[in-house]
């Protein structure tokens, strides 16, 4: 079984944590629903979360009554998942580019939120999870979308002539990797800056390794924020930029 070395994600875990519990957060009021819809967990459906954090999804399809295994490199984030464990949950410490060595039985669906972008070998993610899913099973990532949202290449613009809020997007194509700074503990001067890296990758970039790992993509959806400007000059602007501007994509998978 391959070692899973730490991850920056271990330093943030009790602010993630913490941040989790909110109602108003993209993952409770966007991604869940919506998440739950498409999966539609249900009693003996045998369902595999990677890269499962502290567990905030995989409980929520518990509670729907299917079997659970979420698997983590961070074995502090894992820990809190453990903590937290109902009768149908398992949770194991492992890497997700390396997940045939767990040796998992085989599952009706796999999921992974918000993940991809921070996993460097998305083609070996992909084979361990062709070895893990059953023939007719199903595949979702939830993705902040790659077409606007690139760390450091992208914003948002102001037409004051159009009174108009747009997204401005620099890079789009290339394969990228992008430093990035933590620092969720904002106000605490002795709290060091956290580095970590997150991938970018274009549409294309997905497709093509998903279609080598022996994938389809049968499904796409395109999520919005939930978020509502504060009122001024540009809240019509901004509250119509949210609706027009995906925020995250949703790709559900089948083997070929």
């Amino acid at each position: 079984m391959k070692t899973t070395p730490n991850t920056d994600w271990d330093n943030v875990a009790q602010w993630y944590d913490n941040y989790l519990i909110g109602d108003d957060t993209y993952q409770a009021q966007v991604i869940a629903p919506n998440l739950l819809r498409l999966i539609a967990p249900r009693k003996g459906q045998r369902i595999l979360d990677v890269a499962c954090g502290q567990g905030y999804f995989s409980r929520l399809c518990a509670e729907q009554g299917a079997e659970i295994v979420g698997i983590d490199q961070s074995a502090v984030l894992t820990e809190k998942a453990k903590m937290n464990a109902k009768e149908k949950e398992l949770y194991i410490v492992g890497n997700a580019e390396h997940l045939d060595s767990y040796k998992l039985d085989q599952f009706d669906t796999v999921f992974s939120v918000l993940s991809l972008e921070n996993i460097k070998n998305i083609p070996a993610v992909m084979e361990g999870i062709q070895q893990a899913l059953k023939k007719e099973g199903s595949v979702i990532f939830v993705l902040l979308h790659p077409a606007f949202r690139i760390p450091q290449y992208s914003d948002w613009g102001y037409d004051s002539k159009k009174t108009c809020q747009y997204r401005k997007v620099e890079k789009y194509l290339s394969e990228i990797t992008i430093p990035i700074e933590l620092a969720p503990f904002k106000g605490n001067k002795e709290t060091k800056k956290i580095s970590t890296v997150t991938f970018h990758r274009s549409l294309q970039w997905y497709m093509k390794v998903f279609r080598n790992a022996g994938f389809a993509i049968t499904n796409m959806e395109e999520w919005i924020s939930h978020k509502k400007s504060q009122p001024g000059p540009r809240q019509a602007a901004e509250d119509t930029a949210r609706k027009e501007i995906p925020m995250f994509l949703a790709l559900e998978l089948k083997k070929l």
